[in-house]
């Protein structure tokens, strides 16, 4: 599993000054979208497309989804797709920091969706795994809902989708927890944590519409199958969201990591099981 270390020095780079906030079509953004795309070359991850770039404009620029696959070592029909948002919101004015480094939002995600991607290639899986970074989620989810039609329509045989949206603080209900948006649309989370036998995955009471604010919505709109988005978020525990005070520095690094780690073993159970995760009625 991964250490503290090797987290910290993953989000450290993803949000560093070099990367500029991350603003698509920006020379941040490109510096960003080639360090992910030579993390999953380096972690022997194949492109999903003929190279890891999904195009489409974000505000008139040209901008990349990173889009890898992790073959089913046996033959399979069934996609998973983890998935976690590379843009953020760029330099802006402002009296103490310009650079919106977004650490939290979302470094935190990719990083755990790098770390997971690199475990699951590590080991036999049975399902496919789509491996996805998507920029425009700032701009109105425009990546997610680009790679979900595209996906659509090549006939993708999509069966769930989990999103990894802002992992870098401490759940207000305690550590080494997350909440799933649109907890009851499905048994996603009942099933997620038997696997693990603890209770990681949790309801935050008051947010359903979160549910349609991030990057799982799109999939579960075209596909009609679960799709949520983990985060430890809850408008409590961090007030530098979308500010930028929004950096590494900020971030509890040793429950991120535990967080990961949790989610990386739980998805491989999930991935080599027969556990179907169902719709709600």
């Amino acid at each position: 599993m991964n250490t503290v270390e090797s987290t910290t020095e993953l989000v450290t780079e993803i949000a560093s000054d070099k990367m500029e906030g991350r603003k698509p079509g920006t020379a941040g953004m490109e510096s960003a979208t080639r360090f992910v795309e030579n993390y999953l070359s380096s972690a022997h991850i194949q492109p999903f497309f003929e190279n890891y770039r999904d195009t489409l404009l974000v505000r008139d620029k040209e901008s990349y989804n990173i889009v890898g696959l992790i073959k089913s070592k046996k033959p399979s029909t069934e996609y998973v797709l983890i998935g976690a948002h590379l843009d953020h919101l760029g330099i802006r004015p402002s009296q103490t920091d310009s650079i919106y480094n977004g650490a939290n939002d979302d470094a935190s995600g990719v990083t755990a969706v790098l770390q997971i991607a690199t475990i699951l290639k590590k080991y036999e899986v049975d399902k496919n795994i789509i491996v996805a970074v998507f920029t425009g989620e700032e701009s109105g989810l425009l990546g997610s809902k680009h790679l979900a039609k595209r996906l659509k329509s090549l006939n993708i045989p999509l069966k769930l989708m989990l999103n990894f949206e802002m992992i870098g603080t401490v759940l207000s209900n305690g550590e080494n927890q997350v909440y799933i948006t649109g907890f009851d649309k499905s048994d996603f989370a009942e099933n997620f944590n038997q696997l693990l036998n603890v209770e990681f995955a949790t309801k935050l009471e008051g947010y359903e519409q979160l549910f349609r604010m991030s990057d799982n919505y799109p999939f579960y709109q075209e596909f009609g199958i679960p799709a949520h988005t983990i985060c430890t978020f809850d408008f409590k525990n961090f007030d530098q969201f979308h500010q930028p005070g929004d950096e590494v520095s900020k971030l509890d690094l040793k429950n991120m990591n535990a967080i990961i780690n949790l989610a990386s073993l739980a998805i491989l159970k999930l991935v080599n099981s027969d556990i179907p995760i169902n719709i709600s009625e």
